[in-house]
């Protein structure tokens, strides 16, 4: 395998920025999921049950995206794991052992963005009386997948027989040796 490029949205956009644009993104996700549930649904009154449960439940859509990032993976019969480290930014990841073809990479990193919002909507239009606890777990989703979107658009770009192996600063896109004839 010859390495074609190292993948490392960190070091390519920084921290502050990905922040920031993970910010604005998820602001702005929020205001427009709300505003058009609350104004093209039949107005039910919103039901609140506080700080806590907003806490509890926002709480609840890291481990669920990190688990949607694992599960394609899951399903093929490969190994994944998920987890926090405190010491390294991203502080949360998902991780394999070997290496994964170009398109179960892309299915894997974009899982969260699709699954989640696919159910926020679904959830939205049954329960339009949580719909404010619905656009914030979206809205967050959609913010952590600012980065999964980064990881997308730079491994779309490789080529089709490529494998893409994470390490702990980002991806290497795997290119196979050519094969040799024999003489």
């Amino acid at each position: 395998m010859n390495c074609l490029k190292t993948i490392s949205v960190e070091s390519q956009f920084g921290k502050v920025r990905l922040w920031f644009l993970s910010s604005i993104i998820m602001i702005g996700y929020f205001l427009v999921f709300f505003m058009v549930f609350r104004t093209f649904l039949p107005k039910a009154p919103l039901v609140d049950f506080g700080a806590g449960f907003l806490l509890l439940s926002l709480a609840m859509v890291l481990p669920i995206h990190l688990m949607l990032h694992c599960l394609p993976i899951w399903l093929v019969g490969k190994k994944a794991t998920f987890g926090i480290r405190k010491k390294q930014w991203p502080y949360f990841y998902y991780s394999t052992k070997q290496p994964l073809s170009k398109h179960l990479s892309l299915l894997s990193t974009s899982s969260p963005a699709f699954l989640l919002t696919g159910v926020s909507v679904v959830t939205a239009l049954m329960l339009p009386q949580f719909v404010h606890y619905i656009a914030m777990m979206s809205a967050l989703n959609v913010g952590i997948c600012v980065y999964d979107f980064m990881n997308f658009k730079q491994i779309k770009t490789a080529p089709k027989e490529c494998l893409i192996e994470e390490n702990r600063d980002g991806f290497y896109v795997l290119y196979p040796a050519l094969k040799k004839e024999p003489f």
